[in-house]
């Protein structure tokens, strides 16, 4: 697999066609990595797309059309390997099919296309699903990039913590701001409706911001890794006991034939 870099000339960032993922998001002035490296003691992803499937069903398996269908955790599109369709110095199109192997897993003709563009020290992400069926198709779609704990070099992890631009109500109660304790984010945190449309990573010394307006849930993981993931959703896992086929599972996107679903976010780099 190739990996292919963009670059504002206050930002770069590595992309790979394997999983479409980012590999690399640093500021050219001090080169302080910002993304999560993937290390295999704590968790080997770095920012999956959540396709066809956030989390997983209550029974782990997948129920369309009277058939049964096994897929991983997160979908398949996180293990895929990805075709770069276009590429130059500021932006990178990533584009994954169906396959023999997703049709085994998801019974569905689709085409996914990732793309990354970079304009001063905004880092912009959005993707695209196409229908190629006759029939509707039924999906589920979310992010998972996963940030580096502290961003710099020189601040220290227990100074991290997340800003939101409304309160939000946390274990209980309402705030702007989530310290990271490991204990708080051991468990997913997934935020319903939320008020919040700009989620600002801070160490004291560096920070970012994901903006995901529109997005039905925003979930907050860190399992005592140092590293936490800012997770956009349009779906989700099941959080109970669910006996109804996958299209009729609250989260699961319906798309009519030949239409196009489209969804992104922006991290923005101090």
């Amino acid at each position: 697999m190739s990996s292919y870099t963009i670059t504002s000339g206050i930002l770069t960032a590595v992309i790979d066609e394997h999983a479409a993922e980012m590999h690399s998001l640093k500021r050219l002035d001090n080169n302080d990595e910002m993304l999560w490296q993937g290390d295999p003691a704590y968790w080997t992803g770095r920012n999956p797309t959540l396709f066809p499937m956030v989390g997983s069903t209550w029974d782990n398996e997948i129920h369309i059309g009277g058939q049964t269908y096994h897929m991983g955790n997160h979908g398949f599109a996180r293990h895929s390997d990805f075709t770069c369709t276009e590429h130059d110095d500021t932006h990178v199109v990533m584009e994954l099919r169906d396959s023999e192997d997703t049709l085994a897993q998801y019974p569905f003709h689709f085409i996914l296309r990732n793309t990354y563009s970079i304009k001063d020290n905004i880092l912009s992400v959005s993707c695209t699903v196409t229908n190629t069926n006759e029939v509707t198709m039924p999906f589920n779609f979310g992010f998972h990039p996963a940030f580096n704990v502290p961003l710099s070099k020189n601040a220290k992890a227990e100074d991290t913590r997340i800003l939101f631009n409304q309160p939000q109500k946390i274990k209980g109660a309402m705030t702007t701001s989530m310290p990271l304790y490991r204990d708080l984010l051991a468990a997913t945190i997934i935020l319903e409706r939320p008020r919040s449309t700009e989620f600002t990573l801070t160490d004291g010394i560096r920070s970012l911001t994901v903006t995901a307006p529109d997005f039905p849930w925003v979930a907050f993981w860190s399992p005592k890794a140092p590293f936490v993931c800012i997770e956009p959703w349009h779906s989700h896992t099941d959080f109970g006991p669910v006996s109804f086929p996958f299209e009729q599972r609250e989260g699961t996107l319906l798309l009519e034939p030949g239409k196009t679903f489209t969804t992104g976010y922006t991290i923005t780099v101090d």
